[in-house]
């Protein structure tokens, strides 16, 4: 189609750069499928986070609808795009764009790439004040109850200290495999020509096929769910009409869907959550569903087709009704005359607002016409039912179809969280050095969960690299477990000393949130010089005769500059054989950015007669802002069995402007089991 190759005007060649980028762009894809659909989603440098939806197998009764796009794009998606407004500004979701849709937005500056996560395609970009998650995953629709729908998500973020009005707009190049311009089937009506629906009369769905005598592709949004916010407005358009315009565009009631500027039929559909006020650190979530729809059939010459939730939630407030929509076709030679469809209920439905029989008038052949019903189930109907639609007409057959309706309890998610009750330590660290936070979900309900966003809060402390503390489960289904997991450490520089609070803060799509506090204990971790294990060469015990290597500490030491201190040992049972050569500068004053030159380093004074080590003195150029490692380290010979001590003494620390002595550390010796041979 045309408009697939067509910049905007002015851009007439695409330079060699460009060509490369959108090349290679193929291969950085995100992509996620099952038996009935995908989810593409752009990785390339231009047009980054635009996705596709597309049908794999389709549905299992009809082989026609195979492989095909629902919505434009295949590996290269780009035309279908969304808009963050932030105040006064329009930002577009993802990289930049080189060709039509979106070309005229602001662009932010990507957070997180598309990335699985859990079976979900995520990303992330950062526009103005807020960030933005996008999250991509696979769901049930809710009139085929099989898993070949989109669940397209947006979560926003105010990072900023003041108050922002943040909306949003979701703009989808609808298509059903090759056809571009079948009419969007709303309740009582077929759409060819701009529409406009606001909140108030806000459909559950539409649908959009070519025939019900032989559908191709049977597509379904879903606007309305229990437990998510519907759109404030929903626009049936043209492509090229919201493709130029990032927020508001030129929408004209009555205008047929051939895309503007030129000649073709080219529908789309534009979904807008207005601005509302987003107070600082405030988070807000966007959810809708497309993909398949489900229409139960009865051919004869006035072909009858009805689709409904396959299940619904009992409401026991009674204020949750759901649609019923029949469609019908005249397929036979003539005109139909005097069309009525009537809906036959069980009593546990109950029908709100209209007529069970609705006159649809003559039908000419080949055409179809639609009509719907609102119903409401009664508060204590769980179970599974029934319903008929009957077409008469004067001059056909009678037809009629059935399909059935599960009603089931709400959903009902339990949260559980499992995470250590404190931490150890081992060697002047924390032991272990990280901790898991897991959080269990389980919907005890009989309906499936929808969307929500879980988020650890964690003041003192920090996830390790590659990890949000955000998570979005996505679609739980009734009966379905779930978990994920956060792995923390404590903030460099903290040294403990008590419990360590941490919250799950969890929102609903509405916007309803529910904090968890916990705690963690986190030992005291003092500064402190030591002496640590022997080591000796190959492993195993010190025995008589054998050369060893002792490290001396300085740990958890804030503001470290430098160490000055004097060594005793047992000159009956140890020796450094080489004196001075025997002692090594440690890793304080040979790493983190120093070099021998910048370091002040004063080598000790041996007297193995009297077992002393005397005089060191060492220094760093630059503070370190917590000392873990070692002063030096002393080569020893262990002359006779027995428990041999080595001991530190005279230690001060140096800090910037001013010297410690061990009344603001702890001092540490260290006895060594020499073996006998």
């Amino acid at each position: 189609m045309p408009k697939k190759t067509v910049i905007l005007v002015g851009l007439l060649t695409l330079s060699l750069a460009v060509l490369l980028a959108s090349a290679a762009s193929a291969q950085e894809n995100m992509e996620i499928g099952n038996e009935y659909i995908k989810i593409v989603v752009n990785g390339g440098e231009l047009n980054g986070g635009r996705f596709s939806v597309g049908t794999t197998g389709g549905d299992p009764g009809r082989e026609s609808d195979d492989n095909k796009a629902l919505i434009y794009g295949g590996d290269d998606p780009w035309t279908s795009y969304t808009t963050v407004k932030v105040d006064n500004q329009n930002w577009i979701y993802g990289n930049p764009t080189d060709r039509r849709a979106g070309f005229d937005g602001l662009y932010g500056e990507l957070v997180q790439p598309p990335t699985l996560v859990d079976g979900k395609i995520e990303s992330s970009w950062r526009l103005g004040p807020v960030q933005v998650w996008q999250v991509l995953s696979i769901t049930r629709s809710s009139t085929t109850g099989l898993m070949d729908t989109a669940q397209i998500e947006y979560h926003v973020e105010n990072l900023d200290t003041e108050s922002h009005m943040v909306g949003l707009r979701l703009m989808l190049d609808t298509m059903l495999g090759a056809n571009d311009g079948a009419p969007f089937r709303v309740e009582d009506r077929a759409l060819t020509t701009d529409t406009v629906y606001y909140t108030q009369n806000m459909p559950e769905f539409w649908q959009a096929f070519d025939s019900l005598s032989n559908p191709q592709v049977m597509a379904q949004g879903t606007l309305r769910k229990p437990g998510i916010v519907p759109p404030d407005r929903t626009y049936f358009t043209n492509w090229g009409s919201v493709a130029d315009a990032a927020w508001n565009f030129d929408f004209i009631p009555g205008r047929d869907f051939t895309r503007v500027g030129e000649w073709e039929l080219d529908s789309a559909i534009a979904l807008f959550w207005d601005p509302v006020v987003l107070g600082p650190g405030e988070a807000r979530s966007y959810v809708t569903y497309y993909g398949l729809g489900g229409v139960t059939i009865a051919a004869g010459e006035l072909i009858v087709g009805v689709t409904s939730p396959a299940q619904v939630p009992a409401d026991t407030e009674g204020f949750q009704t759901f649609s019923i929509i029949a469609y019908v076709q005249n397929d036979g030679e003539g005109e139909a005359l005097d069309v009525v469809a009537e809906l036959k209920l069980p009593k546990e439905l109950e029908l709100v607002g209209s007529p069970a029989k609705a006159s649809l008038g003559d039908l000419p052949a080949g055409e179809t016409k639609q009509t719907g019903w609102q119903i409401r189930a009664q508060s204590n109907a769980e179970g599974l039912y029934t319903y008929e639609v009957v077409v008469t007409s004067t001059n056909s057959e009678t037809n009629r179809v059935r399909r059935a309706i599960e009603v089931l309890s709400p959903a009902r998610l339990q949260v559980m969280v499992s995470a250590p009750p404190a931490l150890g330590v081992k060697d002047e660290r924390f032991d272990p050095s990280t901790f898991d936070v897991t959080v269990f979900l389980r919907n005890e309900g009989g309906t499936a969960y929808y969307g929500g966003t879980f988020e650890l809060l964690h003041p003192m402390l920090e996830l390790l690299p590659g990890q949000s503390a955000k998570r979005f489960p996505g679609t739980i289904e009734a009966g379905q477990d779930l978990s994920f997991k956060w792995v923390l450490k404590p903030q460099a520089g903290y040294f403990g000393g008590g419990p360590l609070g941490y919250s799950l803060r969890i929102t609903s799509p509405r916007g309803e949130q529910t904090v968890r506090t916990m705690s963690i204990i986190i030992p005291l971790l003092k500064p402190k010089v030591w002496v640590g294990e022997p080591e000796v060469a190959g492993g195993g015990l010190v025995t008589e005769g054998q050369y060893f290597k002792l490290p001396i500490w300085a740990t958890n030491i804030p503001d470290f500059l430098g160490v000055e201190l004097d060594l005793s040992f047992d000159p009956d049972r140890l020796e450094i054989v080489g004196k001075t050569l025997d002692i090594s500068m440690g890793t304080l004053f040979a790493s983190e950015g120093e070099s021998p030159a910048t370091v002040r380093w004063t080598m000790p004074f041996v007297a193995n007669d009297t077992g002393q080590i005397l005089g060191l003195k060492a220094q760093r150029s630059g503070k370190l802002n917590n000392a873990y490692g070692t002063v030096m380290t002393i080569y020893f010979r262990a002359k006779q069995a027995g428990l041999a001590r080595v001991s530190v003494e005279n230690a001060r620390v140096i800090i910037p402007e001013a010297v410690l002595d061990p009344s603001y550390f702890e001092v540490e010796h260290r006895d060594i089991l020499i073996q006998p041979r």
